[in-house]
């Protein structure tokens, strides 16, 4: 891979990151571990193809994994690494404390 390309990754892994609604189900994954769409769509108020839409971009980073659960599809941060990340940032962004 060249320099550029590794540049664009590292681009399109922060603009995740960017939106809030994208946050928003972070922080939540982050506190309930694994979810299914409905329960986030409950949690946040927002619409099932909304919430879906962001759940495969973030699917497609490599931010959230999922697993099939009979019906349901369950959504869980991919690995420590991104759940670090969020925290840190948390704690810079609040001045030192774990939540926002």
């Amino acid at each position: 891979m060249t320099k550029e390309i590794h540049i664009e990754k590292v681009a399109r892994f922060f603009r995740a990151f960017s939106d809030p609604t994208r946050l928003k189900i972070l922080l939540l994954l982050l506190e309930q571990n694994e979810m299914c769409v409905n329960k986030i769509v409950e949690s946040l108020g927002m619409s099932q193809p909304a919430i879906s839409q962001q759940m495969q971009l973030l699917n497609n980073l490599g931010i959230v994994k999922k697993k099939r659960d009979g019906q349901f599809i369950r959504y869980s941060i991919a690995d420590d690494f991104v759940k670090e990340f969020i925290k840190i940032v948390i704690k810079q962004i609040s001045g030192g404390k774990d939540e926002l």
